[in-house]
């Protein structure tokens, strides 16, 4: 545990409180009509998120006070309960005859842990490059293991089927090798035969085959139809919120996976632009807390941590606009998802507890002139 005494980057808090406060309202403003159409009451999905909110704070607030070197010493664990539940996925579809399907529900509890294996894999990869030392450039002793870990946990994503989140991770485990300082030669080996066979893969699985066609074809998708409508109407000022004409079923997923249009409607280009700064300070301080983390497990950490969460908003913007194709991803903090912002607020979390700490070893070393600080980029 950690001393109270010690102070977080409480710029990262305050923008992450905010994007949160950001995606209640649009949950409730795009998921209104849909909500009453189903469930009779225009509350239920924004009610279940602000239950998962609550959760997700709480968890937030937990990892903040636990000392984040202490990951090292489970990482195995954490690894081994990850691929038991993704396993448990595939059991679950096979016996019940699912296609599709990421969800896995153990009695009243339903989460998807492919979200959770976010966190898993990167701590597992960060702790065991921090460890690994200068055998991380070994071709055999260092580049090799780590490949085999993200190859196979981006395959357990990957035939759930889940395109978005197992390529995710496998584009957060690269950068972790290589920021990590594996070699560039031995990076650039694997990569272009890894994307070689994604998208010989994707031409297997009938949905994302058909979303890959979608995308390249010059006749949008409806659903990317819809999202430029609705991105398009909103023009400088947006319509107003609330008063969004395409969450009334014109677009699909409008509070999950789109989110971002209805938002973009509503409050036009200023506000697309206000969530877009946001991001950018997010993503600016986890890397700052990356720069200043005590340790090269640390850095590696808060490194990964914010990169997956800036590649996912990226990625789901990018679909709204027609950037890149449909990956089902949702918005971090903005789309509806319970295991998606509860994993969220946990990796939030963990960065907070790492400029804890780089903020006392700091201090430690200006009062003190100890050395126990170590600033891991120039």
């Amino acid at each position: 545990m950690m001393e109270d005494n010690q102070k977080i980057d409480f710029t990262l808090l305050i923008v992450t409180l905010i994007l949160a406060c950001i995606g209640l309202v649009m949950v409730y403003s795009s998921s209104m009509y849909k909500s009453l159409e189903e469930e009779g009451t225009a509350f239920f999905f924004v009610r279940k998120q602000v239950f998962h909110l609550v959760v997700g704070f709480m968890a937030m607030i937990f990892m903040t006070r636990l000392n984040y070197r202490g990951y090292m010493n489970i990482k195995t664990g954490l690894i081994i309960i990850g691929y038991v539940l993704l396993i448990a996925v595939l059991i679950q579809n096979k016996v019940r005859g699912y296609n599709v399907n990421c969800w896995l529900r153990i009695g009243p509890l339903v989460f998807q842990p492919s979200e959770m294996m976010k966190i898993i894999m990167i701590i597992f990869v960060s702790g065991t490059i921090s460890k690994m030392g200068e055998r991380v450039r070994s071709f055999k002793e260092g580049f090799l293991p780590l490949l085999a870990f993200i190859l196979v946990t981006f395959g357990l994503v990957f035939i759930q089927p889940d395109f978005g989140i197992s390529s995710l991770l496998l584009a957060t485990g690269f950068y972790l090798m290589f920021i990590g300082r594996a070699k560039l030669g031995h990076l650039l080996m694997v990569i272009m035969p890894a994307v070689i066979s994604i998208v010989f893969m994707v031409t297997m699985v009938p949905y994302m085959k058909r979303r890959w066609v979608e995308f390249m074809s010059p006749d949008m998708a409806y659903q990317i139809k819809q999202s430029i409508i609705s991105i398009g109407s909103g023009g400088f000022l947006g319509v107003g919120l609330g008063n969004s004409t395409q969450k009334y079923l014109f677009l699909p997923e409008m509070h999950t996976d789109f989110v971002f249009s209805i938002l973009a409607e509503e409050t036009g280009f200023m506000g697309t632009m206000v969530l877009l700064g946001l991001t950018f300070v997010f993503v600016y301080r986890g890397l700052r807390i990356a720069r200043f983390a005590p340790d090269m497990f640390g850095f590696l950490l808060a490194s990964g941590l914010t990169m997956l969460l800036g590649m996912q908003i990226f990625i789901n913007i990018g679909v709204a606009v027609r950037l890149l194709p449909t990956t089902g991803m949702t918005l971090p903090f903005i789309s509806y998802g319970g295991t998606s912002l509860v994993t969220s607020f946990m990796m939030v979390g963990i960065l907070l507890n790492i400029s804890k700490q780089g903020n006392n070893e700091m201090r430690l070393s200006r009062e003190f002139g100890s050395r126990s600080h170590r600033q891991v980029w120039p």
